[in-house]
């Protein structure tokens, strides 16, 4: 979708119009189906304010508990990335080097929310493997019943740092983020929502002012300058120039601008002197 700031600036377009609509009725609510494209566009603009105000609903609070869980999250991860790697260095681990290898600090904080999730829980299983540490109540038994296996992590946590700790936190730190993810995540989808909706809004009445109101001005030309010349000026930058020009390419043009009980005439331009000439002398 646009930038906000390009929409805001849309936005309040449309009320000036609306405003010069309205201050001129009297000029045109007798033509219904002019009368039926002013309403169109009111209701348009009305929805689009109410969308805008849900697009710039404040998830501060929100985003600012997901940011810090996320920081958290980085922080424990690269902690024990930190250890494996040189874990798998002086252990010559080939296998766990290449898996460990691309996972810097940078690469970590520019990858997505649930990328990281992944990366953090793939890190939990490899320390918790390499480190023999027992985080469940069957594999306490187990290491309690393998005094070797006691022994091994003794040693890793001795030789790399790393202890059953770092592991149980990392594993908070995973649980956390995610609990604080889903509450933004939803947010931000709605947001999307919303945004879809704008910009179908936005189509639309930007057609309705192209395709009609802007046509519908053009029978008042001669008969209200005034209002014409006021409406002009502030559409002059959209479409009105490209309906000037093309607007006897229309073939269902009488039909959109007549309404069926009140017939108004708009005086025909005429045509410039030097355009006779040329006719006169074709022919």
């Amino acid at each position: 979708m646009e930038k906000a700031e390009n929409f805001i600036l849309k936005l309040d377009r449309n009320t000036q119009v609306i405003s010069v609509l309205s201050r001129h009725a009297e000029v045109w609510n007798k033509v219904s189906k002019f009368q039926t494209a002013v309403d169109g566009l009111t209701s348009n603009q009305e929805k689009l304010v109410e969308l805008q105000a849900l697009l710039n609903k404040d998830i501060t609070a929100i985003e600012k508990a997901k940011n810090e869980r996320r920081k958290e999250l980085e922080d424990r991860t690269m902690t024990l990335v930190r250890i494996m790697q040189v874990f798998a260095h002086d252990k010559k681990k080939r296998k766990l080097q290449r898996k460990l290898y691309h996972l810097t600090y940078e690469y970590v904080e520019n990858c997505l929310d649930l990328e990281l999730v992944e990366i953090s829980k793939e890190i939990w299983l490899i320390a918790n493997k390499f480190g023999g540490y027992a985080l469940t109540f069957v594999s306490k038994v187990k290491a309690a019943l393998d005094p070797d296996n006691v022994k091994a992590t003794n040693k890793f946590e001795k030789e790399f740092g790393l202890n059953p700790d770092m592991i149980k936190n990392l594993e908070e730190a995973i649980l956390n983020f995610i609990k604080a993810m889903i509450p933004y995540n939803e947010e931000m989808a709605e947001k999307e929502k919303v945004a879809i909706k704008m910009k179908e809004f936005n189509k639309k009445t930007k057609k309705l002012l192209a395709n009609k109101i802007d046509r519908f001005v053009l029978m008042f030309e001669n008969e209200n300058p005034g209002f014409y010349k006021e409406y002009h000026e502030l559409r002059e930058d959209h479409y009105y120039k490209h309906v000037k020009e093309t607007i006897n390419q229309e073939t269902d043009f009488q039909d959109l601008l007549l309404d069926e009980n009140v017939m108004v005439e708009a005086k025909p331009i005429q045509k410039p002197k030097n355009h006779q000439k040329i006719n006169s002398e074709t022919n």
